[in-house]
């Protein structure tokens, strides 16, 4: 955004970001929020801006904006109920534009098991392996104890794998 019509105009909390560009909504100012933290959660990386957000405004509006930001950072504190309803307003507009893509929403889990079938065939493959390396025990002959653990481990391993598959 530095070759742009746009210009830094704040730098804070993503709530404090929101709140600010209501106000500028308000005033007919055109804003945009960029929030790195977010956008490096959602490509699957974290970073060191933990909630700092970035207030641009169009170059034209920069004065007037600066002004508005100056006014309300510096010298009032915002209201806690204020902060309270841009956090919850905030996150809902997150979940609807997320549910709008067909996508996940961002709080809710997935709490369905999602193993493929070569998951299960694989699992139930490593059953029947171990029960073949144990069986010499059932005929009386001796085998060596790493085996018997290393064989019972995978045995329990997967069979408790297969069950809580089909469980759910």
């Amino acid at each position: 955004m530095k070759e742009s019509d746009y210009e830094h105009v704040f730098t804070g909390s993503a709530i404090k970001a929101n709140y600010l560009k209501n106000i500028f909504d308000e005033e007919g100012i055109s804003a945009v929020v960029r929030n790195d933290h977010d956008s490096q959660l959602r490509a699957g990386f974290g970073g060191s801006y933990a909630n700092q957000a970035l207030i641009f405004v169009k170059r034209d509006e920069s004065m007037r904006a600066k002004r508005i930001v100056e006014r309300k950072m510096e010298g009032e504190e915002i209201p806690s109920e204020i902060l309270e309803k841009q956090a919850a307003e905030s996150r809902l507009d997150e979940e609807e534009t997320v549910q709008k893509n067909h996508k996940r929403p961002l709080i809710k889990k997935d709490t369905k098991a999602n193993r493929s079938l070569f998951n299960i065939l694989l699992n139930v493959v490593l059953i029947l392996y171990s029960l073949w390396r144990l069986m010499p025990l059932l005929q009386g002959e001796e085998i060596s104890t790493w085996r018997i653990l290393l064989s019972g481990f995978i045995l329990v391993f997967c069979s408790i794998t297969v069950f809580n598959h089909f469980r759910k």
